[in-house]
């Protein structure tokens, strides 16, 4: 992640939690797993796993505004 200000990404990854949160997302994949977002929470799921959830979230609705 670029930034000018320092830790400015981890302050930026915990508004973006935040907003999808407020707005209803069950699901955000972050795809590669590393020490910044385990941090925040994220963990590793099987894929098979990873397609169950994905298949829930969509059947529930979320504001995108």
């Amino acid at each position: 992640m670029f930034y000018v200000i320092p830790e400015g990404s981890k302050v930026a990854m915990v508004k973006l939690v935040e907003k999808l949160r407020s707005r209803h997302f069950h699901l955000f994949d972050a795809q590669m797993m590393n020490p910044h977002l385990e941090r925040f929470g994220a963990y590793y799921i099987a894929n098979r796993e990873y397609k169950n959830l994905l298949k829930q979230a969509l059947h529930h609705r979320c504001s995108l505004i």
